[in-house]
């Protein structure tokens, strides 16, 4: 009955929308009626006599009525979809934003920060051989008199401690930082210029282990560097928009970032051309439906989030006045919260990957978009972002930049 039911809603209605809107409104709904079913003793005795020993005419007319009332809430539900949605984006008063940007711009500091050091040990990793080309000079300049010496290590010596160290965290598949191999070579250059290191084999062995840890740390940490400094540099522009657009939640970060990939790539305002972008993308069915399915995902999971605060009100009431129960209020109260908030969480990943389609959407769709207004196709990078530039003043502004419009196209015969 059920997949009938959903084939003639979808006769109506998109399959976005049953997937989206229908098919969470008809689960809570479901999941809500058998709690209370054994919950709430009026309810528990008026679903018997109705719903369960029903009457033929009776049982019809009730299924109809839930029927049609699901329906109507979850049409209800997809036309509040986006308000709801703007709502876990922290789209709220400037006063209330205000108290929880600080909480959001502490995350991006500490990913920014991370990125720094990343950068920094990267960029050390990658000036190793230059580190080994001051250790080769300055045993050059050591061999040669006044300098000559025979060095003699005494019973703690530090750079041999340090060396020791270094190779057993080597041992164990640690990773070694570059600052910590530098200020190892800082101490052995001196010394390297001060004694002779064909002399003895002290020096020399030490300088042989620093550069085989120097060349270890080239071939395998420096590729590994640059890896996670890629990494953090994507989970920043993947979680965070401008400065100067900071949301007070995850996931209004996360929106945030649409639009400053487009205007860090092409210096396009996308909001004002959003609705022209999904005409066109509308032509393509495989590019519309990828589009339409990553927004139907994040509307599913936004509806959740609200249904699953909803039911955590309701059962909070019914747990303290119509059923009271201290253990179901604190279950409804305190669990409630917590199954939406991981809902939420979902939800702000599931945004990741549409803002990710939608970014695609743009790249992929953007020259067609300026046919479509029937503008040139721009000569190169800097001519694409004049152009874009131009727009967005013409669209906000209405300032003219003496648009050439091509004309179309003759129809092929």
């Amino acid at each position: 009955m059920l997949s009938t039911l959903l084939s003639q809603l979808q006769g109506y209605f998109s399959k976005y929308f049953v997937v989206g809107s229908f098919s969470p409104m008809l689960a809570f709904t479901f999941i809500n009626g058998a709690a209370a079913y054994f919950v709430v003793e009026p309810w528990h005795a008026w679903a018997d006599d109705n719903i369960l020993k029903p009457t033929v005419t009776g049982g019809a007319f009730l299924t109809a009525s839930i029927v049609v009332g699901i329906v109507l809430a979850a049409y209800v539900l997809s036309s509040l979809s986006t308000f709801l949605r703007q709502v876990l984006e922290g789209q709220w008063w400037a006063r209330v934003a205000g108290w929880f940007v600080p909480a959001q711009n502490k995350r991006r500091l500490q990913l920014l920060d991370s990125l720094a050091r990343s950068f920094e040990e990267m960029t050390d990793l990658n000036q190793m051989d230059e580190t080994k080309k001051k250790l080769a000079r300055a045993r050059a300049i050591g061999i040669v008199p006044p300098g000559t010496g025979l060095f003699s290590a005494g019973a703690n010596d530090p750079i041999e401690t340090r060396l020791t160290a270094l190779e057993a965290r080597l041992r164990n598949h640690e990773i070694i930082a570059a600052a910590e191999l530098t200020e190892v070579a800082e101490s052995l250059e001196t010394r390297l210029r001060t004694y002779n290191a064909d002399l003895g084999e002290t020096l020399d062995e030490e300088h042989r282990r620093l550069s085989k840890l120097i060349k270890y740390a080239s071939d395998f940490f420096a590729p590994d560097a640059r890896g996670l400094h890629t990494r953090l540099q994507n989970e920043f522009n993947s979680n965070f928009g401008g400065a100067q657009n900071m949301a007070p939640t995850k996931m209004g970060n996360i929106a945030n970032t649409i639009q400053s990939y487009v205007m860090r790539r092409y210096r396009c305002n996308l909001e004002v051309l959003w609705s022209n972008l999904m005409q066109i993308v509308q032509k393509d069915e495989k590019a519309q439906a990828t589009l339409m399915e990553a927004k139907t995902q994040l509307d599913f999971l936004v509806a959740c989030c609200w249904l699953t605060l909803l039911t955590a009100a309701i059962w909070s009431v019914v747990a303290f006045a119509i059923a009271p129960s201290r253990w179901g209020f604190l279950l409804a109260a305190l669990g409630g919260p917590l199954a939406a908030y991981l809902w939420y969480r979902a939800a702000a990943e599931q945004y990741r990957s549409f803002a990710d389609v939608a970014m695609t959407s743009f790249d992929s769709f953007r020259i067609d978009l300026l046919s479509a207004m029937h503008l040139r196709t721009p000569a190169d990078v800097e001519d694409e972002r004049t152009m874009w530039e131009a727009i967005d003043k013409l669209a906000t502004f209405g300032e003219q930049r003496n648009f050439r419009y091509e004309k179309p196209a003759a129809p092929a015969k």
